[in-house]
């Protein structure tokens, strides 16, 4: 029912009062409406940047029978062998917006490599693990493209989701990714175990623990995949992982989130780098028109890692 009120609700003695207190679309509905609205609009000046990449659009298949991914390939004048395999941020909830698809315009540009930007199917109507599979299903689909190196990562909650790529993949003998890239990640849902959630994320006016946890509710409200590393990768074997770039804005919300991701891999071995933008929000690496040094810095990081054999 588009209410969302049950025929049990209906059918109850508090029928009536059910229906004065959800006349119409559900609170719930509304949020992800608007999120979906003021994330993922399609315009952004970055799109016009960069008119010698090729923009495309592909579907491949998820892990998920019948469920095609569509992806945008931006490919370079000159590609290399290489794949970056790119997983847009947006909570889990919002599309692909065009800061997203610009950002790998840009990448593919500055790169030589072509990015596959995925178009993951969203919460709530999809909720864990329906991103991962198709995240999944288009990576390996890249990986049999391409011959050379095959990067995945992403910003925020696509960064929470190539890190869980990864261990879906590691755990079960799959291909994996040469590389990852984990910008400003959701890397552990248990959002309060860190300081800077506790310190700054209430009544945060961008990316405040409110709104994390409405994101956690629509797309893993099950408890135990709080510590399930496909859905929450802080749990997973931090020292199985490749070469890893972290990036995390210093006065972002997730930051310890990031650097204790970080440091608690390279403790176990893994090959990982940590940069942190200094006084920097949520998602600052993509934002070169508003904070050009700090996204530069960052950028000049994800530009050096994408070369194969960087460390």
């Amino acid at each position: 029912m588009r209410s969302g009120l049950t025929a049990e609700m209906l059918s109850g003695p508090a029928a009536d009062l059910y229906r004065q207190l959800v006349p119409g679309v559900p609170m719930r509905d509304r949020w992800v409406a608007e999120i979906r609205d003021l994330w993922g609009k399609k315009d952004h000046p970055s799109l016009n940047d960069f008119p010698e990449v090729e923009v495309s659009e592909i579907c491949l298949a998820s892990l998920d029978a019948g469920i095609d991914v569509r992806v945008t390939v931006c490919t370079p004048p000159k590609p290399s062998t290489h794949a970056f395999v790119y997983l847009h941020g947006g909570g889990w909830i919002a599309p692909a917006s065009g800061k997203h698809l610009g950002w790998a315009k840009r990448i593919a540009a500055l790169s030589g490599q072509t990015v596959a930007a995925v178009h993951y199917r969203l919460a709530p109507e999809d909720r864990y693990p329906c991103a991962l599979h198709d995240c999944v299903g288009v990576f390996l689909a890249m990986k049999k493209m391409f011959t050379g190196q095959v990067t995945v990562g992403g910003d925020s909650a696509g960064a929470n989701l190539a890190a869980a790529l990864w261990f879906f993949c590691h755990g079960r003998g799959m291909s994996l990714p040469e590389k990852l890239m984990l910008n400003c990640g959701v890397l552990d849902l248990n959002l309060e175990k860190h300081a800077s959630m506790r310190r700054s994320g209430k009544d945060h006016p961008y990316n405040g623990l409110e709104l994390l946890a409405f994101q956690r509710a629509i797309y893993a409200p099950d408890e135990e995949l709080w510590t399930d590393p496909c859905a929450s990768p802080a749990h997973g074997d931090l020292g199985s992982l490749p070469q890893t770039l972290v990036i995390v804005g210093e006065d972002d919300t997730l930051c310890d989130d990031g650097v204790d991701f970080a440091n608690r891999a390279r403790s176990a071995g893994a090959p990982v780098r940590l940069h942190i933008g200094k006084k920097m929000p949520h998602g600052f690496h993509m934002q070169h028109r508003l904070v050009p040094q700090a996204a530069a810095e960052a950028e000049e990081m994800i530009l050096t890692f994408l070369k194969p054999s960087s460390f």
